[in-house]
């Protein structure tokens, strides 16, 4: 069980910064691999995340901004080659502005995965964002009823399933996950997630008994907050 973390960031180096100091702190598990896609398309910027960061790999798809969607394909086709060379079984995805309001144990996770295979992911909850979230106290308290929990399984593990939406919050997912390739254009995210609903994954579950899950149960709390109030990138 090989778990990379890919990190994806665009030019605020000091929001990247908190997120990898918070997730080497947090994250548990066995982390084979750390990539950052950085899609400032600048090759000095990128220089000195090498040097900054050592122990990562950089990836970035050119010299010029691939945006939201675009760095998605790219990480994922160099994923999907690591995963077909049996590098890499899991991906914990990580956009460059969170950090971990507690630890974050990606084996459990990885082993909630395995023995879900309709789970096409699971995420971890954050702080309420927009205004609708706020009033209703978090993304889950908004629609309770489409969150259904599970728990009892033989290690104790709990989590929610729901249909509701794909998200790029940090989530872990399987890097077979990949092979399906991210959708151009506009709200790529929504679309995206809406094909697995219709289509299914491509380890053979069909489209009906996909699930996307939440770690940890209804009152678990949030894993994350979400520190990056402007976006940089273009595509979502």
């Amino acid at each position: 069980m090989n778990i990379a973390v890919l990190v994806m960031t665009d030019g605020r180096d000091d929001l990247l910064d908190r997120t990898i100091q918070s997730a080497q702190w947090n994250l548990g598990g066995p982390l084979v691999r750390w990539m950052i896609h950085d899609d400032t398309g600048d090759g000095d910027h990128r220089e000195v995340l090498r040097r900054r960061y050592p122990h990562v790999e950089l990836i970035s798809a050119s010299n010029r901004r691939a945006g939201f969607g675009g760095s998605i394909r790219w990480a994922w086709t160099v994923l999907s080659l690591q995963a077909e060379a049996a590098e890499v079984d899991f991906v914990f995805h990580l956009e460059d502005d969170f950090v971990f309001r507690q630890p974050v144990d990606l084996r459990a996770m990885a082993e909630v995965l395995t023995a879900s295979p309709h789970l096409a992911q699971l995420a971890l909850r954050r702080q309420p964002w927009n205004d609708a979230e706020r009033a209703a106290g978090g993304i889950v308290e908004q629609h309770p009823g489409s969150y259904v929990e599970i728990s009892g399984d033989d290690d104790g593990h709990a989590w929610l399933e729901h249909r509701r939406f794909f998200t790029t919050n940090p989530c872990l997912y399987r890097a077979a996950l990949c092979s399906t390739g991210w959708p151009t254009g506009a709200e790529s995210e929504g679309r995206f997630g809406l094909g697995l609903l219709e289509r299914g994954l491509p380890w053979g579950v069909p489209g009906p008994a996909v699930r996307f899950g939440f770690w940890g149960a209804r009152d678990s709390g949030e894993w994350v907050e979400h520190i990056g109030h402007q976006r940089a990138g273009t595509g979502y």
